[in-house]
């Protein structure tokens, strides 16, 4: 063979030797996380930790529009700033953010094991949104940690955020641990589609610190924030999730910070979940007749409900119809059907319940969490009625205005 014709095998053969060669190690990415925005690290790993074929990160960016980076070491989370942690449980997983920086628990909440993703992505947007107090204080502390000048979006001063003085964020008491405890707590601040219900994420923060004071387990806390707390989701843990984990000994606690909606037709009270929509409450609001229904008949030892919402059409913490009338005349408020199940509700049904703005609570909230202080955590529901029910009045008097809590059902059921 003359040399062209040998230069010419060479030139075709030699692709297909270099494409049979054995692959070296796949380079090191190096993702450089934009600093006007929060980068979450999410984990991997659900199929054998290749980077390659994990999409879990990928997936939930593209349902939040979030900044997200795949997390396989704790430890080494890059240039994130927020790690997320899942611990999975019996029915469902657990979800924990973390600061980078400090290492400091951030939030805690429940997905579902069939749906990890679409909770993940629930759970960061309803905490980490831009209008929330959390991402405001994270960027801050981004901002002022970067040695770089500042991107023109950073250099833009940020609406100060409200400083609140309250003194029920952390409960003066600790109760042993009790696993016969369980509560569903739910808090819609930043709705859908109707106007928002100011402060119901504190509110929900605070009672769920709370209940843990007093024994209530964090595996036996089912805590709903926003759009964690759609129609399905009330229905999921009120209707399944709790008569399947609950029994005779058991006892139960639905705390509800919110809106409530009155039926302008049929004067029957709603709660407001996070898709709710107030031109159809028959249809996208949750009954209280149906709530009171499906907690008596749990076989829970007792069963005991707070709610933070009114069902009058006005106020802060109700809602209704455009072009319908407010203050309906008669709203049955579900009482009537509460059985043996105890409730403290936050108004009257022809009242507006309003906020503690110094404190950022809902006046009832704050009110109620003082007096379970004022007990060391153990209270029945009518001593804690006594307590909060003259604070509350008085408070809205002061705002001229008439707000009466109301003691529904068995006043002697125990928290």
């Amino acid at each position: 063979m003359n040399s062209p014709l040998l230069l010419l095998a060479f030139a075709l053969i030699l692709p297909h030797v270099a494409g049979c060669a054995v692959a070296g190690p796949p380079p090191t990415i190096q993702i450089q996380a934009d600093p006007s925005r929060l980068s979450f690290a999410i984990p991997e790993g659900r199929r054998g930790g290749d980077p390659r074929r994990d999409d879990t990160a990928r997936a939930i960016g593209g349902l939040t529009g979030f900044q997200t980076v795949s997390l396989f070491n704790e430890n080494e989370p890059g240039d994130a700033d927020v790690i997320v942690r899942l611990k999975p449980g019996a029915f469902n997983w657990t979800i924990e953010t973390i600061s980078a920086r400090g290492h400091r628990l951030l939030t805690t909440g429940v997905v579902g094991s069939y749906s990890f993703r679409q909770d993940i992505a629930k759970h960061l947007t309803a905490e980490f949104g831009p209008q929330t107090e959390l991402y405001k204080r994270l960027m801050a502390a981004k901002s002022g940690g970067r040695q770089d000048a500042p991107t023109a979006a950073a250099a833009a001063p940020a609406p100060a955020a409200p400083v609140f003085r309250s003194d029920v964020e952390d409960p003066s008491f600790r109760l042993p641990e009790d696993e016969t405890k369980f509560a569903v707590v739910v808090g819609v601040e930043n709705y859908q589609a109707i106007p928002k219900a100011e402060h119901a994420a504190r509110d929900v923060r605070a009672v769920k610190a709370h209940l843990m004071a007093a024994g209530y387990p964090e595996r036996n806390i089912v805590t709903l924030v926003d759009q964690q707390a759609g129609k399905s989701a009330l229905e999921k843990y009120l209707e399944a999730w709790l008569p399947r984990n609950t029994d005779e000994r058991s006892t139960v606690l639905f705390y509800f910070s919110g809106h409530g909606a009155p039926d302008p037709e049929k004067g029957e009270a709603y709660l407001m979940p996070w898709d709710s929509d107030a031109k159809y409450t028959e249809s996208t609001g949750y009954p209280v007749k149906r709530l009171y229904a499906k907690l008596n008949a749990l076989k829970a030892r007792r069963v005991l409900v707070a709610m933070d919402a009114c069902f009058s059409g006005a106020g802060p913490r109700s809602v209704i119809g455009k072009g319908l009338r407010p203050l309906v005349s008669k709203v049955d408020d579900g009482g009537g059907s509460a059985g043996r199940v105890g409730a403290l509700t936050a108004s009257a049904s022809d009242e507006m319940t309003g906020s503690d703005d110094a404190s950022g609570h809902g006046l009832f909230t704050y009110h109620l969490l003082k007096a379970l202080n004022a007990r060391g955590g153990k209270a029945t529901l009518k001593e804690l009625f006594d307590t909060l029910s003259p604070k509350v009045r008085d408070a809205a008097r002061r705002d001229n205005r008439d707000q009466t809590p109301q003691l529904v059902g068995d006043g002697r059921a125990t928290l």
